[in-house]
């Protein structure tokens, strides 16, 4: 696979010094110079994971005039990882295109992430037992978990199956506080903090909104969930 590689780097940086042919061009070639421009895009977008490029059509053997002959590649500006790819190889004799050859590129790019070891139920926290590493191909879209440090603790909003890759939008904080539950709030009023006793009114995770009542002063306030035991109010 490197020689392969390494040839086609050859023949892309031959391209682009034009020479002179004698009315024909290998299919061979022109499909060599189409991988060694994919390769190129991957390059300039960073893509350094581990990745296949298969060509769902063949170049075939060209008959071309004689004269100085240089061959050019062109891919759109977005690669996808989960759809075709088109690529059009431009054949140039003289300064000027004489053939086209269009090919479908299928990339695959691979990564090493989560995956779920059994199926996972909405609202119950994860644990780092819950999931395995595996090699995947990824899609190029979602931001797949690499650690079980990022979810861990975290629930579940859909279910997943086993064996399914995991991103963190899979994923939200556990619900901390309930309705009827007591807490403190903690109130910040132009940079003074104070304290009070409250009545959690409506359930709520770390980081939401929630209604909480003022045991004090009965009122019914906005404060956002710190933890299972504290809110903030900020006015």
């Amino acid at each position: 696979m490197k020689k392969f590689f390494f040839v086609a780097a050859l023949i892309l940086a031959m391209s682009l010094t034009p020479r002179t042919f004698a009315y024909t061009i290998a299919g061979a070639d022109i499909e060599a110079i189409a991988l060694a421009a994919v390769e190129q895009a991957l390059a300039q977008r960073g893509e350094t994971r581990r990745h296949e490029i298969f060509f769902m059509q063949s170049a075939p053997d060209l008959k071309l005039p004689e004269g100085v002959v240089d061959v050019k590649a062109h891919l759109p500006a977005q690669i996808s990882y989960i759809s075709l790819t088109p690529v059009r190889a431009v054949v140039y004799v003289n300064g000027r295109a004489q053939r086209t050859v269009s090919f479908s590129a299928n990339i695959k790019v691979y990564d090493n992430v989560l995956v779920a070891n059994h199926d996972l139920r909405i609202e119950v926290p994860v644990t780092a037992a819950d999931f395995r590493t595996e090699e995947i191909a990824i899609d190029g879209r979602n931001e797949y978990v690499k650690d079980t440090a990022e979810v861990e603790g975290l629930v579940p909003h859909r279910f997943i199956r086993a064996g399914l890759p995991v991103t963190k939008a899979y994923f939200q904080q556990p619900v901390a506080v309930n309705t009827g539950q007591r807490v403190n709030i903690i109130i910040n009023y132009r940079g003074i903090k104070a304290s009070a006793k409250g009545i959690i009114m409506t359930r709520g995770r770390i980081g939401s909104i929630v209604k909480v009542k003022n045991e004090s002063s009965e009122k019914i306030l906005s404060a956002r969930v710190i933890d299972a035991n504290t809110v903030e109010v900020t006015m």
